[in-house]
Protein backbone atom coordinates (compact mmCIF):
# COMPACT_ATOMS: atom_id res chain seq x y z
CA UNK A 1 0.00 0.00 0.00
CA UNK A 2 1.47 3.35 -1.02
CA UNK A 3 1.85 6.29 1.32
CA UNK A 4 -0.37 9.35 1.04
CA UNK A 5 0.96 12.84 1.64
CA UNK A 6 -0.60 14.75 4.50
CA UNK A 7 -2.77 17.77 3.82
CA UNK A 8 -0.52 20.33 5.57
CA UNK A 9 -0.24 19.45 9.26
CA UNK A 10 -3.66 17.71 9.37
CA UNK A 11 -3.62 13.96 8.65
CA UNK A 12 -6.78 12.04 7.75
CA UNK A 13 -5.38 8.70 8.96
CA UNK A 14 -2.60 7.42 11.23
CA UNK A 15 0.72 9.02 10.35
CA UNK A 16 3.55 6.68 9.39
CA UNK A 17 6.26 9.27 8.79
CA UNK A 18 7.02 12.58 10.51
CA UNK A 19 9.84 15.05 10.98
CA UNK A 20 10.89 16.60 14.28
CA UNK A 21 13.89 18.10 15.99
CA UNK A 22 17.13 16.20 16.50
CA UNK A 23 16.96 17.54 20.06
CA UNK A 24 14.00 15.26 20.80
CA UNK A 25 14.58 12.89 23.70
CA UNK A 26 14.93 9.14 23.27
CA UNK A 27 11.66 8.71 25.19
CA UNK A 28 9.76 10.96 22.77
CA UNK A 29 11.23 9.23 19.74
CA UNK A 30 10.49 5.78 21.14
CA UNK A 31 6.89 6.74 21.90
CA UNK A 32 6.37 7.84 18.31
CA UNK A 33 8.05 4.71 16.97
CA UNK A 34 5.74 2.61 19.16
CA UNK A 35 2.85 4.26 17.31
CA UNK A 36 4.38 3.01 14.06
CA UNK A 37 5.84 6.36 13.00
CA UNK A 38 9.15 6.54 11.16
CA UNK A 39 11.04 9.63 12.29
CA UNK A 40 13.13 11.97 10.19
CA UNK A 41 15.28 14.15 12.41
CA UNK A 42 15.76 17.82 11.62
CA UNK A 43 19.46 18.55 11.85
CA UNK A 44 20.63 21.98 13.09
CA UNK A 45 20.83 24.93 10.72
CA UNK A 46 24.05 26.84 11.52
CA UNK A 47 22.50 30.22 10.71
CA UNK A 48 19.69 29.98 13.28
CA UNK A 49 19.94 30.73 17.02
CA UNK A 50 21.49 27.66 18.62
CA UNK A 51 18.47 26.73 20.80
CA UNK A 52 16.20 26.84 17.70
CA UNK A 53 18.67 25.51 15.15
CA UNK A 54 17.04 22.09 14.79
CA UNK A 55 13.43 23.24 15.13
CA UNK A 56 11.34 22.10 12.17
CA UNK A 57 9.05 25.14 12.24
CA UNK A 58 12.08 27.41 11.75
CA UNK A 59 13.23 25.62 8.60
CA UNK A 60 10.21 24.17 6.78
CA UNK A 61 6.78 25.25 5.59
CA UNK A 62 4.23 22.74 4.30
CA UNK A 63 2.02 25.03 2.23
CA UNK A 64 0.32 22.46 0.01
CA UNK A 65 0.09 18.68 -0.03
CA UNK A 66 3.35 17.03 -1.07
CA UNK A 67 5.37 20.26 -1.13
CA UNK A 68 7.85 21.60 1.43
CA UNK A 69 9.60 24.96 1.26
CA UNK A 70 12.91 24.93 3.09
CA UNK A 71 15.28 27.53 4.48
CA UNK A 72 18.78 28.01 3.08
CA UNK A 73 21.31 26.34 5.34
CA UNK A 74 19.17 23.28 6.01
CA UNK A 75 21.20 20.12 6.51
CA UNK A 76 21.96 18.08 3.40
CA UNK A 77 21.21 14.94 5.40
CA UNK A 78 17.75 16.22 6.29
CA UNK A 79 17.11 17.17 2.65
CA UNK A 80 18.24 13.73 1.51
CA UNK A 81 15.88 12.04 3.97
CA UNK A 82 13.00 14.28 2.88
CA UNK A 83 13.63 13.63 -0.81
CA UNK A 84 13.20 9.92 -0.15
CA UNK A 85 9.63 10.61 1.01
CA UNK A 86 8.71 11.83 -2.48
CA UNK A 87 8.00 15.40 -1.40
CA UNK A 88 8.76 18.24 -3.81
CA UNK A 89 11.32 20.43 -2.08
CA UNK A 90 11.50 24.13 -2.91
CA UNK A 91 14.33 26.29 -1.65
CA UNK A 92 13.21 29.55 -0.09
CA UNK A 93 14.85 32.83 -1.05
CA UNK A 94 15.23 34.41 2.38
CA UNK A 95 18.34 33.55 4.39
CA UNK A 96 17.74 32.95 8.09
CA UNK A 97 19.69 34.71 10.81
CA UNK A 98 20.64 34.33 14.43
CA UNK A 99 18.42 37.12 15.76
CA UNK A 100 14.73 37.98 15.58
CA UNK A 101 13.15 38.81 13.15
CA UNK A 102 15.69 37.24 10.79
CA UNK A 103 14.97 33.77 12.16
CA UNK A 104 11.22 33.67 11.39
CA UNK A 105 11.08 33.77 7.57
CA UNK A 106 9.57 30.26 7.43
CA UNK A 107 7.52 30.33 10.64
CA UNK A 108 4.06 30.29 9.07
CA UNK A 109 0.92 28.62 10.39
CA UNK A 110 -1.09 27.08 7.54
CA UNK A 111 -4.52 26.03 8.81
CA UNK A 112 -6.62 24.63 5.99
CA UNK A 113 -7.20 27.43 3.49
CA UNK A 114 -5.84 30.08 5.86
CA UNK A 115 -2.33 31.30 6.67
CA UNK A 116 -1.33 33.17 9.80
CA UNK A 117 2.03 34.90 9.44
CA UNK A 118 3.86 38.19 9.63
CA UNK A 119 4.20 39.20 5.94
CA UNK A 120 6.88 41.75 6.81
CA UNK A 121 9.30 38.95 7.65
CA UNK A 122 8.03 35.98 5.62
CA UNK A 123 10.11 34.49 2.80
CA UNK A 124 9.07 35.69 -0.68
CA UNK A 125 8.91 32.20 -2.20
CA UNK A 126 6.67 31.06 0.65
CA UNK A 127 4.37 34.05 0.22
CA UNK A 128 4.09 33.48 -3.53
CA UNK A 129 3.36 29.78 -3.05
CA UNK A 130 0.66 30.59 -0.51
CA UNK A 131 -0.96 33.08 -2.90
CA UNK A 132 -0.82 30.69 -5.87
CA UNK A 133 -2.46 27.99 -3.74
CA UNK A 134 -5.39 30.30 -3.07
CA UNK A 135 -4.73 30.36 0.66
CA UNK A 136 -5.96 33.49 2.41
CA UNK A 137 -3.32 35.36 4.38
CA UNK A 138 -4.22 36.75 7.78
CA UNK A 139 -1.36 39.07 8.80
CA UNK A 140 -0.36 38.83 12.46
CA UNK A 141 2.17 40.71 14.56
CA UNK A 142 3.70 37.52 15.92
CA UNK A 143 6.74 36.47 13.90
CA UNK A 144 6.73 33.04 15.53
CA UNK A 145 3.28 32.29 14.14
CA UNK A 146 3.70 28.53 13.68
CA UNK A 147 5.39 28.18 17.06
CA UNK A 148 2.41 29.96 18.61
CA UNK A 149 -0.30 27.92 16.88
CA UNK A 150 -1.35 24.44 17.94
CA UNK A 151 -3.32 23.12 14.96
CA UNK A 152 -6.15 20.91 16.20
CA UNK A 153 -8.02 20.68 12.89
CA UNK A 154 -8.86 22.84 9.87
CA UNK A 155 -11.55 24.39 12.06
CA UNK A 156 -9.72 24.72 15.37
CA UNK A 157 -6.48 26.02 16.91
CA UNK A 158 -5.03 26.74 20.34
CA UNK A 159 -2.80 29.77 20.93
CA UNK A 160 -1.54 32.07 23.65
CA UNK A 161 -1.22 34.95 21.18
CA UNK A 162 -4.23 37.34 21.32
CA UNK A 163 -3.67 38.64 17.78
CA UNK A 164 -3.53 35.15 16.24
CA UNK A 165 -6.63 34.28 18.28
CA UNK A 166 -8.51 37.31 16.92
CA UNK A 167 -7.46 36.58 13.32
CA UNK A 168 -8.50 32.95 13.67
CA UNK A 169 -11.96 33.99 14.80
CA UNK A 170 -12.08 36.36 11.83
CA UNK A 171 -11.32 33.35 9.62
CA UNK A 172 -14.25 31.48 11.25
CA UNK A 173 -11.86 29.13 13.05
CA UNK A 174 -12.69 28.06 16.59
CA UNK A 175 -9.76 29.25 18.68
CA UNK A 176 -8.92 28.61 22.31
CA UNK A 177 -6.93 31.47 23.84
CA UNK A 178 -4.76 30.27 26.70
CA UNK A 179 -2.34 32.15 28.91
CA UNK A 180 1.35 31.78 28.03
CA UNK A 181 2.43 28.43 29.46
CA UNK A 182 5.50 29.46 31.41
CA UNK A 183 6.36 25.86 32.22
CA UNK A 184 6.87 24.84 28.57
CA UNK A 185 10.62 24.32 28.41
CA UNK A 186 12.60 25.96 25.61
CA UNK A 187 16.31 25.85 26.17
CA UNK A 188 17.85 29.35 26.08
CA UNK A 189 14.50 31.14 26.51
CA UNK A 190 12.19 31.91 29.43
CA UNK A 191 9.57 29.52 28.09
CA UNK A 192 8.29 27.93 24.89
CA UNK A 193 5.14 27.99 22.77
CA UNK A 194 2.23 25.55 22.63
CA UNK A 195 2.47 25.13 18.83
CA UNK A 196 6.10 24.11 19.03
CA UNK A 197 5.24 21.48 21.60
CA UNK A 198 3.02 19.19 19.57
CA UNK A 199 1.72 17.83 16.28
CA UNK A 200 -1.11 15.67 14.93
CA UNK A 201 -0.28 12.00 14.37
CA UNK A 202 -3.72 10.87 13.19
CA UNK A 203 -7.18 12.22 12.47
CA UNK A 204 -7.99 11.97 16.17
CA UNK A 205 -4.67 12.14 18.05
CA UNK A 206 -2.55 15.15 18.99
CA UNK A 207 0.89 14.21 20.31
CA UNK A 208 2.57 16.52 22.81
CA UNK A 209 6.25 16.61 23.80
CA UNK A 210 5.82 15.86 27.50
CA UNK A 211 3.10 15.27 30.05
CA UNK A 212 0.03 17.38 29.19
CA UNK A 213 -1.17 17.39 32.80
CA UNK A 214 1.87 19.44 33.80
CA UNK A 215 0.66 22.44 31.78
CA UNK A 216 -1.09 25.24 33.66
CA UNK A 217 -4.12 25.11 31.36
CA UNK A 218 -4.16 21.36 30.77
CA UNK A 219 -7.87 21.01 31.61
CA UNK A 220 -8.94 23.71 29.14
CA UNK A 221 -6.71 22.26 26.41
CA UNK A 222 -7.99 18.71 26.96
CA UNK A 223 -11.61 19.89 26.96
CA UNK A 224 -11.14 21.91 23.75
CA UNK A 225 -9.43 19.02 21.97
CA UNK A 226 -12.19 16.63 23.04
CA UNK A 227 -14.76 19.08 21.67
CA UNK A 228 -13.02 18.75 18.28
CA UNK A 229 -12.68 14.97 18.43
CA UNK A 230 -9.01 14.90 19.36
CA UNK A 231 -7.27 12.88 22.07
CA UNK A 232 -3.97 14.16 23.47
CA UNK A 233 -1.11 11.70 23.71
CA UNK A 234 1.69 12.61 26.12
CA UNK A 235 4.93 11.34 24.58
CA UNK A 236 6.88 11.39 27.84
CA UNK A 237 6.38 11.81 31.58
CA UNK A 238 8.62 14.87 31.68
CA UNK A 239 7.60 18.56 31.53
CA UNK A 240 6.34 19.71 28.12
CA UNK A 241 9.07 21.11 25.87
CA UNK A 242 9.05 23.20 22.72
CA UNK A 243 10.98 21.36 19.99
CA UNK A 244 9.63 23.24 16.99
CA UNK A 245 6.65 20.97 16.51
CA UNK A 246 6.04 17.65 14.82
CA UNK A 247 5.29 17.81 11.09
CA UNK A 248 3.28 14.80 9.85
CA UNK A 249 4.47 13.85 6.37
CA UNK A 250 2.54 10.79 5.24
CA UNK A 251 -0.11 8.25 6.16
CA UNK A 252 -0.84 4.73 4.98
Amino acid sequence: MSNAFVDPYIPEKRVNKAILSKDSSDEICKSLQDYGIEIILMEPNPFLPKPLASHTDMQLVNVIEGVLIYAPGISEKTLYDLKKTGYDLIKGSAPVGAKYPFDVAYNCAIVGENAFLNPKYTDFVTMETIKKAGIKVYPVKQGYAKCSTCIVSKEAIITADPHIHAKALEAKIDALLIMPQHNIILRGYNYGFIGGSCGLISDYELAIFGEIKQLQEADAILKFCKKHGKKILSLSNTPVCDLGGLFPLSTV
